[in-house]
């Protein structure tokens, strides 16, 4: 059967014409087709047969490639990362097959040639313009007509079927076709997509070099587009967050990433840890696209929330540095900064006050001050601290509240490099000195009576610094403890300790800053006292630690015990004689401010060791007072 010019035929349709005769034999008519889809089948004897669509600008046909066919569409997608979709090519040798379990027609191709892509130099277009405004593609209406074959066919033609084929423009009457020509024994497998990852991969790198790379200093909250490439500085372990409105546990972890002019940024993965946490290497230049872009109010440091839609591609860009910018300032000047401050430090550990899994705390000095450092979070639960050790540290947060300290925060790093300038000064300082002594007060000289206490406290003020804590020792009777409203409900967040306030309509307890909620909270102590020596007297409070000392119970147990026992708990404590360690606050009380005396430490007094200093003091005056007689 020829095909008559006046029939107005598809492509697609007329590779279903005249296949009546010669059904063995290959055909080679050059009809060219855009390509649409890709899914590669493994067959035994590792031969590969890759499924697509023929499309003619009007219908899809299915056709599968193998032999030559399938090397090159491999080949031209592995090599030259073109996109089959985009691909136009010219059929040169092809069957056509029927398969019985689909009950549909595939065409078979071997050969064919690749005219272009869509994708490079239109002008190579000179046969075939592809029509992509088609606003849905469907496929030919194939009718199969089940015909049983004559008793005369042969045995050997038994897989033979007689099939008409049609649709609402023309109309194939019945031949045979052999569906044992794809019988080939395909691996029920799910489909290889390695060649369209790789392309995908090369659209992301492709699509982030076209796009400026930006600095870490411009960019700002809730920024759109940007595309920053920087090194991978630090990345943490997989750690745990409590979600604040189901009180479920999840994981997380961060990364810090430094750019070329040494800025860095903390980098959260939520969401997304499956996807990056075993693709993203310490030490490595990447670049990243498509995040969250977060700032801290407070002190104004940056941070990515990144998720299942970012890109993060290693980059070969080795001139970004490995080592961020330092700005280290000594502990006395890190003393009159502001509160929430960032900071960098270098000090040696001079003592360690505390190390556990929630957090460890330990005293650093330098050459000039003394401060405390709190490392909070299970991330530096295996980092292990030395008395004697110099540590070098970045991005610390100076907090100023009851007492001065330097905290962790989220882009906080613990830097191991010993030829920093300032760590070889800080050697130098150190040599032949006992780090045990350095800068701790004489008892001595240290304390002062409660009369020069308030006179400090008023000068303090005077002088205009009152948002500084300050510290002084005393000796003094705790003549007085308030029995009334003396414990209160606090919240389990070992960084908050905040009152939490009764909620009677869901009997339980609410914390207002981390709005967590508990319905039987520990109580804590905060005691209001009176103190007293030969010169006056001042109100103070003491807060839970110090008062457990004090009292020899907890706030819980004092609870379970009745009124009157209570009360002769306190008034066993007090008139007991101590040295305490005072903190100078300042707080506004309707417009005033007045000044807020809390009991930091409490020691019991060494009486020996005070009639000691007494006989030599008298020693001293005595052999004055004789030497006046002398002269």
């Amino acid at each position: 059967m020829n095909i008559h010019l006046d029939t107005s035929l598809n492509k697609i349709e007329e590779l279903f014409y005249n296949r009546e005769q010669n059904l063995n034999q290959f055909q080679f008519n050059m009809l060219q087709f855009k390509l649409n889809g890709y899914k590669e089948k493994k067959l035994l004897k590792d031969q590969t047969l890759i499924e697509t669509n023929l499309n003619d600008g009007k219908y899809n046909q299915s056709a599968i490639l193998t032999g030559k066919a399938a090397d090159l569409i491999k080949k031209l997608t592995n090599e030259q990362f073109i996109n089959v979709n985009s691909m136009v090519i010219q059929l040169i040798k092809w069957k056509l097959a029927y398969i019985k379990k689909e009950q549909t027609y595939l065409i078979i191709i071997y050969e064919f040639i690749d005219i272009a892509s869509l994708n490079g130099d239109l002008n190579l277009f000179t046969h075939y313009q592809v029509d992509q405004q088609i606003p849905v593609q469907r496929k030919v209406k194939l009718f199969i007509q089940k015909n049983k074959l004559n008793r005369n066919t042969s045995p050997n033609t038994s897989s033979m079927k007689k099939v008409k084929i049609e649709n609402s423009t023309f109309c194939q009457g019945s031949f045979i076709i052999d569906d044992n020509l794809l019988n080939l024994s395909i691996l029920d497998t799910p489909a290889c997509i390695k060649q369209q990852i790789q392309f995908k991969e090369h659209q992301q790198q492709q699509q982030i070099q076209q796009q400026e790379i930006i600095k870490i200093s411009s960019m700002y909250p809730n920024m759109k587009k940007w595309v920053l490439e920087g090194r991978i500085i630090f990345k943490s372990q997989q750690l745990d967050f409590r979600c604040k409105r189901s009180e479920t546990i999840k994981k997380y972890f961060k990364i810090i990433i430094l750019d070329c002019e040494q800025e860095i940024i903390t980098g959260l993965f939520f969401e997304a840890i499956n996807k990056f946490f075993s693709l993203l290497q310490e030490g490595k230049v990447y670049t990243f696209k498509n995040g969250c872009i977060g700032q801290d109010k407070t002190n104004g440091t940056k941070k990515i929330n990144f998720n299942e839609y970012s890109i993060i591609t290693e980059s070969q860009n080795y001139i970004i540095p490995s080592l961020p910018q330092f700005n280290f300032q000594t502990l006395q000047e890190i003393e009159t900064l502001q509160h929430n401050t960032i900071v960098d430090v270098v000090g040696v550990i001079q003592g360690i006050k505390q190390s556990s899994e929630i957090c460890k705390s330990f005293i650093i000095l330098d050459h000039t001050a003394r401060l405390t450092i709190k490392l909070w979070g299970q991330q530096y639960a295996e980092v292990n601290f030395q008395k004697g050790e110099i540590i070098v540290f970045k991005g610390l947060k100076f907090q100023n509240t009851n007492f001065k300290s330097l905290n962790s925060d989220f882009q906080t790093m613990i830097i191991q490099n010993q030829n920093l300038n300032e760590v070889k000064k800080l050697k130098s300082w150190l040599a032949g000195k006992d780090i045990d002594t350095i800068m701790k007060q004489n008892s001595d000289n240290s304390t002062i009576n409660l009369s020069q206490l308030e006179q400090y406290a008023f000068q303090l003020l005077n002088q205009g610094k009152n948002q500084q804590a300050t510290y002084k020792y005393i000796f003094g009777y705790i003549i007085e403890i308030n029995d009334y409203n003396n414990m209160y409900p606090s919240c389990p967040n070992i960084r908050c300790k905040s009152k939490m306030e009764e909620i009677s309509s869901r009997k339980t307890f609410r914390c207002k800053k981390c709005l967590l909620e508990n319905d039987s909270p520990k109580f804590s102590f905060i005691l209001k006292v009176t103190i007293m020596d030969e010169f006056t007297n001042i109100k103070a409070v003491i807060f839970d630690e110090i008062a457990v000392k004090l009292l020899g119970v907890t706030a819980d147990q004092l609870r379970s015990i009745n009124s009157e026992d209570q009360r002769n708990i306190f008034l066993s404590k007090a008139f007991s004689y101590k040295k305490m360690k005072i903190q100078i606050q300042f707080k506004d009380f309707q417009g005033q401010t007045q000044t807020q005396y809390n009991v930091q430490e409490m020691i019991d007094v060494d009486y020996k060791l005070l009639a000691l200093q007494a006989i030599e003091t008298l020693d001293e005056v005595d052999n004055l007072l004789n030497l006046s007689l002398i002269l």
